[in-house]
C-alpha cells in the first residue's frame, strides 16, 4: 500500500458521494495514514531483511563443506564496479545506478565483501474507470543510499552476492478523478528513510564487463536485470 492507494480511493468516496470540489481536497489530510503505512512497510522489509540474512548463513555453510577453488576472483580487494539496472514491479517501472569497492576478501579468496552508494528512482502510472469516473494516479520515488554486499564466487566468472543498504530520499504523489466532466486534483509529498535487501548474481564475459539479475526489495521493484562495469 503507499500514498496515492489512499488518496485515489479517498477521492473516489468524495466524488461517489457527488460531494463538492472543497470537500473532496480534504482527501489530501492523510497525515494519519502515513503511519499506518510506514509500518506496513517496515514490517514487509523485516521479513525481508530476515531473509536476506538466512541466504548469507546458507552460503556460509555451503562454502565451508563445499571448499571451491577459483583460479580468477571477480571481485578482488581494490576491484571496483559500477552498475545499471532496471525493473518492473512494486511501485512500477525502476532504475538504479550503484558504485561499490572490494575492501576485503575472504576464505581463501572464494568471499569478499563490498561497500558503495546508490542511486534509485521508481515511478507509476495507473488510469482506472468505473461508472462514470475516471481516475489517475502517478507515484514518483527518488532514493539516494549506501550500500554493503557479501560476494561469493562458486565458479569462475560468477558472482552470487548478498546487499543490504539503507536509504533517504522524496516520494511524490498525485491523483486526479473526473466524474461527469468535473475534474478534482490531489497531491502530497513526503520524505522517506527506509531498507533495500536483494539476493543477486553477476556473470563476466570477459575482464570488465558483466550481466546482473537481482532479486529483492530494491527501489521499489522485487527483479532487477542489467550490466555492470569492473575497473
Amino acid at each position: 500500500m503507499n500514498f496515492f492507494v489512499y488518496v485515489k480511493k479517498c477521492i473516489f468516496l468524495c466524488a461517489s458521494q457527488k460531494s463538492n470540489q472543497r470537500r473532496c481536497l480534504c482527501a489530501t489530510d492523510a497525515g494519519g495514514e502515513w503511519k499506518n503505512i510506514d509500518n506496513h512497510l517496515n514490517k514487509h522489509i523485516m521479513k525481508k531483511i530476515f531473509g536476506i540474512l538466512s541466504v548469507v548463513a546458507a552460503l556460509f555453510v555451503a562454502s565451508n563443506s563445499a571448499q571451491a577453488q577459483v583460479t580468477t576472483p571477480v571481485f578482488d580487494k581494490g576491484d571496483n564496479i559500477a552498475s545499471l539496472t532496471i525493473g518492473y514491479g512494486g511501485l512500477g517501472f525502476s532504475q538504479r545506478f550503484v558504485y561499490e569497492r572490494c575492501v576485503a576478501t575472504l576464505l581463501d579468496g572464494n568471499a569478499s565483501i563490498g561497500v558503495g552508494g546508490s542511486l534509485g528512482n521508481s515511478f507509476e502510472a495507473k488510469t482506472e474507470k468505473a461508472y462514470d469516473t475516471k481516475i489517475k494516479t502517478f507515484e514518483d520515488w527518488i532514493s539516494i543510499g549506501a550500500v554493503g554486499s557479501f560476494h561469493y564466487q562458486f565458479v569462475d566468472g560468477l558472482d552470487t552476492y548478498v546487499q543490504l543498504g539503507l536509504c533517504g530520499g522524496f516520494d511524490s504523489a498525485t491523483a486526479k478523478t473526473t466524474v461527469e466532466g468535473v475534474t478534482v486534483k490531489a497531491s502530497d509529498s513526503r520524505g522517506f528513510f527506509g531498507f533495500t535487501t536483494s539476493l543477486g548474481a553477476r556473470y563476466y564475459f570477459n575482464d570488465n564487463w558483466a550481466v546482473n539479475a537481482e532479486l529483492g526489495y530494491v527501489v521499489g521493484s522485487f527483479f532487477m536485470a542489467g550490466v555492470t562495469y569492473k575497473f
